[in-house]
């Protein structure tokens, strides 16, 4: 909706349904949409993020995506380095890492396909990221790892810190001193780590959602009856 005069007047009568109550601020939310109405508003608007989100991933076909497969199963059987470096290109980023595709060739000797991986925001650099464009855009050349893969999901997780620098970054990160025990090892961190791909965007969902629902605000009606 451009414009609420489009919709409604002053002096309009109008059916309207309570949304909520603030009573610190004095407030009501009221909407003339219904509960059905809201619920298709809100899927509509979640749609429409995930296609958005879809268009900037890397686009295969249905027989592309299972030669990835394959080939990440290829990668997984035979064993890799995961410290070694291999040329990529980056052929998508979002805000939270870049896909950049390789050919597997480079990882382990005998593999064929290219294969495209995440390097998660955290893994651009030693330092802090605070955005993926300071770092690698479409199309450039970059030099990435092989951190781990996952066959059955069809991932990849890369990276473009050196495996000591990384684990060490880990280490600190890990907290202080053990009172002279020995530190136990650490578990691997999976790349896959729901919040490391993508925060869920429920808030903004709801925020976009919001700026569709007209809302009345009670305010204090201030009269001057003193005479002029």
């Amino acid at each position: 909706m451009a414009n609420v005069g489009d919709v409604v007047s002053a002096g309009d009568d109008i059916e309207v349904r309570v949304v909520s109550v603030d009573l610190e601020k004095g407030q009501v939310a009221v909407t003339m949409q219904s509960e059905e109405k809201e619920a298709e508003n809100a899927e509509r608007v979640s749609q429409k993020r995930a296609n958005a989100r879809r268009k900037d991933r890397p686009q295969r076909s249905g027989a592309d995506q299972e030669a990835q497969r394959a080939t990440i199963q290829a990668i997984s059987d035979a064993g890799f380095d995961d410290s070694k470096f291999v040329e990529g290109e980056v052929v998508s980023t979002l805000d939270f890492g870049a896909f950049v595709r390789f050919d597997s060739s480079q990882v382990v000797e005998g593999a064929e396909g290219e294969v495209d991986g995440l390097v998660h925001i955290s893994a651009l650099t030693e330092g802090r990221a605070n955005s993926v464009s300071e770092f690698v855009s479409v199309g450039d050349k970059v030099q990435v790892r092989v951190r781990t893969v996952d066959p059955e999901g069809g991932r990849v997780s890369l990276s473009m810190i050196g495996k000591e620098a990384e684990e060490s970054s880990q280490s600190r990160r890990g907290g202080g001193g053990n009172n002279g025990e020995e530190r136990k090892p650490r578990a691997p961190r999976s790349m896959f780590n729901p919040n490391e791909m993508g925060a869920s965007d429920w808030a903004e969902q709801l925020a976009e959602f919001e700026k569709t629902q007209p809302a009345f605000v009670n305010k204090p009606l201030v009269v001057d009856l003193r005479k002029k």
